[in-house]
Parts: structure tokens; sequence; C-alpha cells
């Protein structure tokens, strides 16, 4: 087996030769470096990385999360960017624990050879159930999307409905996790799949390394499987508040279908509130 130092040194498989992943290949790397040189892994008692990351801790959130896609696949003059705003509601209507998220691409940019498109992205809203088995918990239920884009590039221009489910798990090195939704336009023309597998590997001091590609199947139509490896850091406020940061660089390992992301670059900021306790 080659030396780390070596593996770090290399392009990721399928950049080699293709000069306009050189700067991704860079990042790559540069990446790779900071989770080399971040502290060795964290002892299982701090679990505040955990609950920062864990899609079903139950507190309120606002997630601004930035995916730059310079690089789609059969499209070599074009790329797009969405900058989503997402705010995560827990709360027990009905005597049962749930988790609700909203999330509307505030800032959508698509460009190519025939021109470029600004504006908003479709609004999706999802609220889950949550079950608790020891250390795993299970989230389920209903997802709705509305066609608020403001260009047709920028959204699917269609009413959709599906589902959203989440099972995570902690462990003594971290915390691992698994979402898939389905939606389906309303009139039947549209429906897609999306599956995220996460890995967070807890670090000290708040360091973490992270794995968080969301691979999608527009059925029927494209597909694409990213591959990411990041790394983020958690500070806990003395008021509470929790502020998590984190970059990550995905590679696209499966594309097909055109249009879709061969490279991304995934960032985000995400405040946590403390939970109130009723009186």
């Amino acid at each position: 087996m080659p030396p780390i130092a070596d593996i770090i040194a290399q392009d990721p498989v399928g950049m080699k030769q293709r000069s306009r992943y050189r700067w991704a290949a860079a990042l790559w790397r540069a990446v790779a470096v900071l989770a080399l040189a971040a502290p060795a892994t964290a002892a299982a008692k701090d679990n505040s990385q955990n609950e920062a990351n864990d899609p079903l801790t139950p507190k309120m959130a606002v997630q601004v999360h930035d995916y730059a896609q310079p690089v789609l696949s059969e499209r070599p003059e074009a790329g797009a960017h969405q900058l989503y705003l997402r705010h995560v509601l827990p709360h027990d209507a009905l005597g049962v624990d749930q988790i609700a998220r909203a999330s509307l691409p505030l800032i959508a940019n698509s460009w190519g050879p025939h021109g470029a498109w600004n504006g908003i992205g479709d609004f999706t809203i999802y609220d889950m159930a949550i079950a608790y088995l020891g250390q795993t918990k299970l989230g389920a239920g209903p997802l709705v999307t509305a066609p608020t884009a403001s260009a047709p590039a920028l959204g699917s221009g269609k009413w959709q409905g599906g589902a959203q489910t989440v099972v995570s798990a902690t462990h003594d090195w971290g915390l691992s996790a698994l979402l898939s939704s389905y939606q389906q336009a309303f009139d039947g023309t549209l429906q897609t799949l999306t599956i995220q597998p996460l890995l967070f590997l807890n670090l000290d001091d708040g360091y973490y390394l992270r794995s968080t590609g969301i691979s999608t199947f527009n059925l029927g139509h494209n597909s694409v499987v990213p591959v990411g490896l990041g790394l983020g850091r958690v500070f806990e406020r003395s008021d509470g508040r929790v502020v998590n940061v984190f970059v990550e660089p995905q590679y696209s390992v499966v594309q097909t279908g055109p249009g879709v992301p061969a490279f991304q670059i995934f960032t985000g900021v995400v405040l946590q509130f403390p939970v109130r306790k009723r009186r």
C-alpha cells in the first residue's frame, strides 16, 4: 500500500489528464492535508459534534448550505450554484416527537453558452415523526415541493409530493446516518430518488471529518453519485448556541445524462439553538 503522503499527492480518480479539474484536485489535496493535520480522534464522552451533525437532533436550527458546481457533465461551458436557506423546527404535535425542515435555494444561478439565469429555486418542506431505538433514531414523514423557481432552469416547474426518511446512530468514533427521499410530480412526469449516507469522524477541539454526498436519480433522465471528503468544526457558545462550519469537496464517481455536477464544493454554516424546557 502506498504511503498516505503519496495518495494525497495523487489526483482524485477520473481527474487525471483533465486540465479543467486541476484546481479541483488541488482543493481535494488541501482538504486531505488539513484532515491529517487535525487532532487525534476525540473521546467518546464529547458528543457535541454528534449533536451538531445529527439530522434528528431535536434543536431548532438555521442552516446556510452552499453548492458551487463549476463543472457539469456533457456541458463543458455550463455551471451552477445554489445557496440554500434551511430552517429546522422540532415539535411534538399530537403528542408525537417530530422534526420539520423547510428549504429554499435563496440564490440560484445557472449559466451556459445560451445565457445565464439568476433567482430563487423550488421550495421544499418535510415533517418527520421520530422513533427511538437505543442509540439509533428513525424518522419518516411526508415531503412536498412547490414550484417557486423564478426561471425554468432553476427548478422543475412542477408540484411534487413524496416521503422523507432518516436513520441515524451514534458511535464511539462519531456518527453515521442515512437519508433517503422519493418525490414525484403530481402529473407523474418526474420521479426523483435521493440517497445520502452521512459519515462523521470526531476529532479533538470540535473538529471532525465528514462525507455526505447526495446521490440523486431522476428516473429515466439522469443520475449522479458524488463522494466527498471534508473537514468541519463545531463551536459551543456560552449561551448554549452551537455554530457548525464545514467545507467538503465532492467528486461524482457516477455521472449519467447531461447537466449533473461532475465536481462540486459543499460548504455550510449551521446555527443551533438550545432547547428550552417547558415550565
